[in-house]
């Protein structure tokens, strides 16, 4: 096949490639599958036996009718922050539109320059491994189609001069030489190779900003962690098998074990919900935060002030990362002390009991970290790790009028046939308080689980409109995610006047026995509440049903699973070093490159000073007259070398005047 000829096919791949590359950035399986199969048709409708394509009104009225309904569907039912997705979508159907129009040269501008668009905004939408690799492969793609299509170009200029003048015609621009293809694909690999390493030198001089780790369309990181709970628009939850960490649970005699219940790793607190926006944020501005360095090896860096000696109930929990990276530390309930395998900066907020690494002098984010726990924690190591602020009482509420009632009619059906406790009167003592809010928030949880329906699906669920979806869910529905259950369960608790607090994170579920770990997947993301049962302390109460989420955790098990552990490796490289690149990674390689380079040219400077003391002494030059003899060695050295220099530069230019 001629080069010539090559160019169509390339330029259908580069096209197919954009698509299946913003699918991906999306991850929607259904606009990839439609997207790819019209691509595919379009291939065989206008370059089959008869050539057919869309005539040019047809074409035209499809462009009109998708921009007026991509302007509807993302005024009516998208964010402002969803518009670089709606814009992304725009493009791909704009694109695949062109793809049955008649092939000229402005059209294959146009379906270049869509491409390109298009795989800019999945860049802006995505930081997946996987869009990455094909970002890599796409950039390489369009060089060679690029020069295909210059060559194509001058192919036609060539026969339009041909026509015109007599048979005569101006040879292709690229045609250089006797065999054109190898010197056309040197060509490619040249300008491929220069494009890659100026973008090399472009990303490491340009790092980017810290703190982005998702698109803004999912309104999530790539982790399927959330740090809000958005319930407006999340009919359905991330159900990715990506294997993100592991956890090793250890006794206090340090023997590996299951644990009795799942481990619910803390990421989040939210503690303020806004009916507006239907969300719940973190509203608390801890003015209490510490730091502390973390030990190295087997010692462990107590956190707090570091005054109560630890329980002998303390486990330890050694978590790896596979292919998470983020800034934000994992842990139980309560935290005591931490170890890493490089010292890292790690702040704690004594008010949530929330880790997060704030290292600046590190390249990449951690592989692993141990974490001592203790989950019975007694009230004075509570008051170690705790600061005043965490003691103080809010009064709570909740935002929704309807709340109260529903909240009341729960409670009333999980008191029937149960022994709860009555309601404290305002001055009973703290320890009745705080005994009661622990009783009726397991009771509510437990009728939930009893009379609710997980799922992760709610796109089949009616939206009432101007109701708020938590009353929906607990009024209506009873049916939905972990998201709902947490928000359910709080909203009613605070209605009743107990104070309590949705946390989001990960439940570690799915045990290997054979490796004698927790698998902690992207599916695992998690949700639910904690409820405040002392002056220091909370208290963890899920109201999603455990066996429903192992019953999904083993049905959506498969082989493949066991071998997913590779590509996490690769990918945790992707996220540490690539995607988590900011400007505090760029400082700390332009420090450690300044450190070495000074710590080379000290030690060659040494060394070239002990030689010239050398050389002294052995003549007895003195330790004055040796400076002042070298200095006129070297300037004499100097001068002959520029002599030479010029007599050579003198002699080249009499020799071209003589030629």
């Amino acid at each position: 096949m001629t080069l010539l000829r090559q160019y169509r096919i390339a330029s259908f791949l580069l096209v197919l490639l954009a698509i299946i590359s913003f699918a991906i950035a999306e991850l929607d399986f259904t606009m990839l599958f439609i997207g790819v199969v019209l691509a595919t048709s379009s291939w065989y409708v206008t370059e089959g036996p008869r050539g057919r394509a869309l005539p040019e009104w047809v074409a035209n009225l499809l462009v009109v009718s998708l921009l007026a309904w991509t302007a509807y569907d993302f005024m009516m039912f998208r964010d402002l922050v969803e518009a670089m997705a709606v814009l992304g979508e725009f493009l791909l159907w704009l694109l695949v539109i062109k793809l049955f129009a008649h092939r000229t040269n402005s059209e294959d501008r146009q379906r270049l320059t869509l491409a390109t668009l298009l795989v800019v905004a999945g860049c802006l939408e995505s930081v997946q491994l996987v869009f990455g690799v094909l970002v890599l492969v796409y950039a390489a793609l369009a060089v060679w189609t690029t020069m295909l299509w210059r060559l194509t170009l001058s192919a036609e200029s060539a026969r339009a001069s041909r026509a015109a003048n007599a048979g005569f015609a101006l040879p292709l621009e690229i045609a250089i030489g006797r065999r054109a293809a190898p010197q056309f694909r040197g060509l490619v690999i040249i300008a491929t190779a220069t494009i890659f390493a100026l973008s090399a030198g472009v990303f490491v001089l340009f790092p980017r900003f810290s703190g982005r780790t998702g698109g803004p369309r999912h309104g999530h990181s790539v982790s399927g962690f959330n740090d809000e709970i958005q319930l407006g628009n999340r009919d359905r939850v991330n159900d990715s098998r990506r294997e993100l960490f592991t956890v090793r649970w250890k006794d206090s005699s340090g023997a590996l074990h299951r644990a009795v219940r799942p481990l619910l790793l803390r990421g989040a607190v939210l503690d303020h919900y806004d009916p507006n926006q239907q969300r719940w944020s973190s509203d608390r501005r801890s003015t209490s935060i510490q730091t502390f360095r973390t030990s190295v090896g087997d010692h462990l860096s107590k956190i707090g002030r570091g005054d109560v000696e630890a329980s002998l109930n303390d486990s330890i929990a050694e978590i790896e990362m596979r292919s998470l990276a983020t800034d934000v530390v994992f842990s139980l309930y309560a935290p005591v002390a931490m170890a890493t395998p490089e010292t890292r900066l790690i702040a704690f907020d004594p008010t949530t009991m929330l880790l997060r690494d704030v290292s600046t002098d590190r390249v990449g984010r951690y592989w692993s970290y141990r974490l001592q726990v203790d989950q019975q924690p007694s009230t004075a190591l509570l008051e170690s790790l705790a600061t005043s602020e965490s003691s103080t009482e809010r009064a709570v509420s909740f935002p929704v009028p309807k709340m109260r009632a529903i909240a009341q009619s729960m409670l009333n059906s999980a008191k029937a046939g149960s022994n709860l406790p009555s309601e404290p009167q305002a001055d009973s003592d703290a320890a009745i308080r705080w005994t009661y809010n622990r009783e009726i928030a397991r009771a509510l949880a437990s009728w939930m689980k009893a009379n609710f329906t997980y799922s992760t699906d709610l796109s089949s669920n009616a939206r009432v409109e101007n109701e708020d979806p938590i009353v929906t869910f607990l009024q209506s529905s009873r049916n939905g995610h972990c998201e709902y259950f947490a928000s359910g369960l709080c909203a009613a608790l605070r209605a009743l006047g107990v104070d309590s607090r949705v946390v989001t994170g990960f439940i570690a579920i799915e045990f290997d026995d054979d490796a004698m770990h927790y698998v902690v997947r992207e599916s695992n993301a998690h949700a639910w509440v904690e409820v405040r049962t002392g002056e220091f302390a909370w208290t963890a109460v899920d109201a999603t049903p455990e066996d429903t989420l192992l019953r999904i955790a083993g049905e959506n098990r498969s082989f493949i699973d066991r071998f997913r552990w590779i590509y996490g490796r690769v990918e945790f490289l992707w996220n540490s070093r690539v995607v988590a690149y900011d400007a505090a990674a760029q400082t700390t390689i332009a420090q450690g490159m300044q450190s070495q380079w000074r710590a080379a040219l000290g030690e060659r400077m040494t060394s070239a000073s002990n030689a010239l003391r050398t050389l002294a002494a052995r003549f007895n030059l003195g330790a004055g007259a040796s400076a002042f003899w070298f200095a006129i060695i070297a300037l004499g050295a100097t001068t002959a070398t520029l002599a030479m220099l010029i007599v050579r530069v003198h002699r080249n230019r009499v020799r071209k005047g003589a030629r």
